[in-house]
């Protein structure tokens, strides 16, 4: 059974060493949950009573279901996952809902696909464009954040720590300085500690997930795990009871006696400090990752895979699913972009009308469209195969005409969408 979303963490019980595990809300949202508790979570339920008012005349074909409340655009790069993922996003909040829209790709992409100059860790407000049924809709909201790693992860410190005073000792050491900057796992972890705070913000009813490509998509998922189980790992033991005399750990102090030679007092120092501290906090970090995982498990939370329709981009997209099946979640949807050209859906037994200046260019243009009708019908049929393989329903979207620079230009690329299902 999953989590229930919306109900943020408690403070847990003390721990057998009479230590209490703190709550882990946010301080930027510590003293703005009390004020939204009551009067943010009313917006929600009001939205959402607007929401599926609007649902019956949808946007455009592509839509979530009225349930979900997370939901992570997977996939290889250069696909158009982040463009895709602001163009949902803004879909539905065309149709009513407040969304955020995060992108965890250091890339400045998703700012460029909103026509914005750029994005921070604080989410800014995106306008919506107007649209055809705007008079006779109640719109949603759209936000737009970029996951800062250093921010983000300071904040996690922060959570986790007991006291203050704990907490600027961890942000003040040398090794937690190179390691919220640098490692690629620090920005994997900080991400989803980004994404459970967000989804349980009552100011959001839905928060879609850009994903950096390839890969790392797939680490962010791991991350909170893969932090406690670092450390839990028998060096990061030995390594912090090395000062104990037992013959079991005299190798530990050993190594340690000979690092200090090789990189010097201070860092060994520092190094074992921050060891000491996350350990310290491994309590707090292991119970954010059963929270996340159950996150993840939660019916109201989609995993929406974007591909291209060729062979070598079905191939990536096959790996891409068979890693997150196997982590037991759901794929709920396959995206298809690139999937076909407008200007190309004429029948090729139809003929085109061509101007009297390119009639001797007639021949060679109505090749070059029966050509690419051919390739329309190969993606089509290798989409059908995918979908009926995995048992998932898909969305064909086209080549856009025109660069996705903006709101505007979004909301008429995905109104382009063709569902395929299973049995197409």
């Amino acid at each position: 059974m999953g989590a229930r979303l919306g109900a943020r963490p408690v403070s847990r019980p003390a721990s057998s060493d009479g230590r209490q595990v703190h709550s882990w809300a946010s301080p930027r949202h510590r003293s703005a949950d009390h004020d939204l508790r009551g009067a943010g979570r009313k917006q929600r339920d009001d939205r959402l009573r607007a929401f599926r008012r609007n649902r019956t005349s949808g946007v455009c074909v592509i839509s979530l279901p009225d349930d979900c409340r997370l939901a992570f655009c997977v996939g290889v790069g250069g696909v158009g996952k982040t463009t895709f993922a602001a163009a949902l996003g803004l879909n539905e909040a065309l149709r009513g809902r407040s969304v955020l829209v995060l992108t965890a790709d250091p890339a400045r992409r998703l700012a460029d696909a909103l026509g914005i100059g750029g994005l921070s860790d604080q989410a800014s407000n995106i306008s919506l464009p107007a649209t055809a049924q705007a008079e006779e809709r109640v719109q949603g909201e759209l936000h737009a954040a970029m996951l800062e790693t250093k921010t983000s992860a300071d904040e996690i410190i922060r959570r986790a720590a007991h006291d203050e005073i704990r907490a600027q000792r961890v942000l003040d050491n040398r090794i937690y300085q190179a390691f919220s900057n640098t490692l690629a796992r620090s920005h994997a972890y900080a991400a989803m500690e980004r994404v459970h705070e967000a989804v349980h913000d009552p100011r959001y009813d839905l928060v879609v997930v850009d994903t950096p490509p390839s890969q790392s998509s797939i680490e962010i998922l791991d991350a909170p795990a893969r932090l406690v189980s670092f450390l839990d790992q028998r060096v990061v033991r030995w390594f912090l009871q090395a000062s104990d005399e037992s013959p079991q750990l005299r190798g530990g102090a050993i190594a340690q006696r000979l690092l200090r030679i090789v990189a010097g007092e201070s860092l060994v120092s520092a190094l074992t400090e921050f060891l000491s501290e996350m350990a310290f906090l491994r309590e707090g970090f292991s119970a954010r990752a059963k929270d996340v995982r159950e996150l993840m498990q939660s019916t109201s939370t989609n995993f929406v895979l974007v591909s291209s329709a060729d062979a070598i981009g079905l191939e990536a997209a096959r790996s891409v699913a068979a890693e997150v099946r196997s982590r037991g979640f759901e794929l709920a949807q396959v995206v298809f972009n690139r999937a076909f050209i407008s200007e190309a859906a004429r029948p090729s037994a139809d003929l085109v009308a061509y101007p009297e200046r390119l009639a001797s260019l007639a021949p060679k243009l109505e090749r070059i469209r029966g050509l690419l009708s051919a390739e329309e019908d190969r993606k089509r049929s290798n989409i059908a195969a995918f979908c009926n393989e995995y048992g998932v329903g898909a969305w064909s979207l086209p080549e856009a005409r025109r660069p996705l620079g903006d709101p505007s230009a979004l909301a008429g690329w995905i109104e382009q969408a063709r569902p395929i299902s299973p049995s197409t």
